[in-house]
Order: C-alpha cells, then structure tokens, then sequence
C-alpha cells in the first residue's frame, strides 16, 4: 500500500499541471489491489475544500470524484462508512460542507452522542450543536 496525499490525488484529478499531473496519473494507474493507494480521511476532506475553493467545482462534480475515489478498487480510503455516510449528506444538503458532514459522521461511528461547533451552517445542516 502507498499512501496519497492530497496534492497528488488532485493533480491527478484536475490534471491541470503539465508536469506533475502525468506523473500522479503515471502512479495512480500502477496501483491495484495487490499494490493500492491509501487515502486518509484528512486528505478527502482537503482534496473536497481544494477543488471547491481553488478550482471552483460544482458541488456535483466534487461529489462525483468523491465517489469515484470511494468505489476505486485500486483506493482504500479511511473510514469508508463514515466517507459514504458525509457524501450522502453533501449531497442532500445544498449548504453542508463534505469536511463538516465528514466530522461528524467520524465522531458518531466513534460514539460520540453528539457533534458541537461554533459554525453556524454546519449546525443546522448536519444536525450539530452548535455553542454559544
């Protein structure tokens, strides 16, 4: 297994850099089942907060990719119950953010009978309790 930080898996994706988006291809098409990518879950958040903000993608497109990397047999992604669980919410949400819905459902699958946060929007549209 190889792990994969965030840069590579984007350049991959958005395949917007004439150097470093042929090799992070180059890699990710070597991997297999016998030989995978690991993605954690911080790098899923930070790869759904880059394309949403530095390049701009639709909340659609973020939640394809997101899929994709989820249903890759070549990808073992961290937490694949709780990474399901925040896309479906991204999804039905026109305001969550896929990191908050991600947090959250992290620390329900741990246990946690509760989420809290001082952020208005993930508050109300992922059910946490936000702090006053």
């Amino acid at each position: 297994m190889i792990g994969l930080d965030t840069n590579v898996v984007v350049r991959f994706l958005a395949q917007d850099d004439k150097i470093q988006s042929p090799i992070a291809t180059r890699l990710i098409s070597r991997l297999n089942r016998d030989r995978p990518g690991f993605i954690s879950s911080v790098v899923l958040a930070e790869i759904t907060w880059v394309l949403s903000r530095a390049y701009k993608t639709s909340r659609e497109d973020i939640a394809k990719a997101v899929e994709g990397l989820l249903r890759s047999a070549e990808l073992i992604v961290e937490n694949p119950d709780a990474a399901y669980r925040a896309l479906g919410l991204y999804q039905t949400s026109n305001s969550a953010e896929f990191a908050d819905a991600l947090i959250a459902q992290l620390a329900l699958l741990a246990g946690a009978v509760e989420t809290v946060t001082f952020d208005q929007n993930a508050a109300s549209a992922l059910s946490m309790r936000r702090l006053r």
